[in-house]
């Protein structure tokens, strides 16, 4: 009886590496070739949301991301530099990219491949929220968004915003 529970663990074992093995190889992202002069126009890389009150919940501002290269530029990943702050991208036919937020917290994986056509606006909608901290989380806050891109020209993007929590 000792060894056909050996036999069956063993089998359950591999099975659920093999089980991991493809949810890896199935949720990576094909890899995206390198562009040297792509590059977005951002119209705010910095900006400040000034009081924001608990009572009046997430807080969410809209960031105008326009690639006027002539190139295809794709987002890579983006993160967030806490949980209070997601982020995601939505496309000028509508389109919207997962929800992004800070990898390693509960915000998921960073990865994602956002193609930005030529002459294409889309929005970098970002949502903050200032109840994710407990109800004695108040006073002044900076987040920082991050963007990598295949881009040679601009491979890391970071968009910074600060405001103050109250109650």
């Amino acid at each position: 009886m000792k060894k056909q529970s050996q036999k069956f663990l063993w089998g359950a074992v591999g099975l659920v590496a093999l089980l991991i093995g493809i949810k890896a190889l199935s949720s990576s992202a094909a890899p995206v070739e390198s562009v040297s002069n792509a590059s977005l126009s951002i119209a705010e890389m910095k900006w400040d949301i000034g009081d924001v009150a608990m009572s009046k919940g997430i807080s969410q501002r809209e960031v105008e991301l326009t690639n006027t290269s002539g190139t295809p530029i794709t987002v890579t990943q983006m993160s967030t530099s806490c949980m209070c702050t997601t982020v995601q991208i939505v496309h000028s036919d509508g389109k919207k990219s997962g929800l992004k937020g800070m990898t390693g917290h509960g915000g998921g994986t960073s990865s994602l491949s956002e193609t930005i056509k030529n002459g294409e606006t889309a929005k970098l909608v970002v949502n903050f929220d200032p109840n994710a901290h407990g109800p004695s989380a108040t006073g002044p806050i900076t987040r920082t968004i991050s963007l990598q891109t295949n881009s040679k020209k601009q491979p890391n993007i970071e968009l910074t915003f600060s405001g103050n929590v109250v109650k």
